[in-house]
């Protein structure tokens, strides 16, 4: 008589243990690693990625950024000793919420002579055109730089942050992060500023 394997019957208690078991890793690994690209706040600072922005912006934004006469040009090219970086796509909807706070970032640094030159602040746009980086633009009344990362090449390196993302960068480190929209345009200065007393 040839032999038969056993079968295992589960209850159905232990099946929806189970399923609940398998959703709780697979959320668990999401959440990891989401917060991966934030893990800077209570961790080492890490290299900005060396990425290169083909310089189609204007003239007053290349001299805000000391990029005057470049085709392209990096975040180690950029004029100033700490840059607040904010990674967002114009059909982001909640995005549009930190245009007024870099806004006010943007005045409250270039009106201050002790700051000014040192900090600077731009956004990113990912996955988009010029034409929609304009239109934005003029949309939300934004006053500083936007560059572009139209096919996701800087976002993937690093590490497909869910937007909007900022990041404060000090001589090419990231030495914050934030997930999100900011709080307050002074809460997000206030920590820049305190990495340009370090130079």
């Amino acid at each position: 008589m040839a032999s038969r394997r056993p079968t295992f019957l589960l209850s159905s208690s232990a099946r929806h243990a189970g399923l609940l078991f398998a959703y709780g890793f697979v959320f668990m690994l999401l959440f990891i690693m989401g917060e991966a690209a934030a893990a800077v706040k209570g961790g080492e600072p890490r290299h900005f990625p060396g990425f290169s922005f083909a310089n189609s912006l204007p003239k007053d934004d290349q001299s805000y950024l000391g990029v005057s006469g470049r085709k392209n040009f990096s975040l180690k090219n950029i004029r100033g000793s700490v840059i607040i970086v904010e990674m967002f796509n114009t059909y982001c909807t909640i995005c549009p919420r930190n245009v007024p706070i870099l806004n006010d970032i943007y005045s409250l640094i270039e009106n201050n002579p002790e700051v000014r030159g040192k900090i600077k602040v731009i956004s990113i746009a990912i996955g988009n055109t010029s034409a929609e980086i304009a239109s934005y633009r003029k949309a939300q009344a934004v006053r500083y730089p936007i560059l572009a990362d139209p096919d996701f090449a800087l976002h993937r390196l690093l590490g497909d942050p869910r937007v909007p993302y900022t990041v404060i960068v000090r001589k090419g480190m990231i030495v914050h992060t934030h997930q999100g929209v900011m709080d307050t345009a002074e809460g997000m200065l206030g920590l820049a500023r305190q990495y340009i007393k370090r130079d």
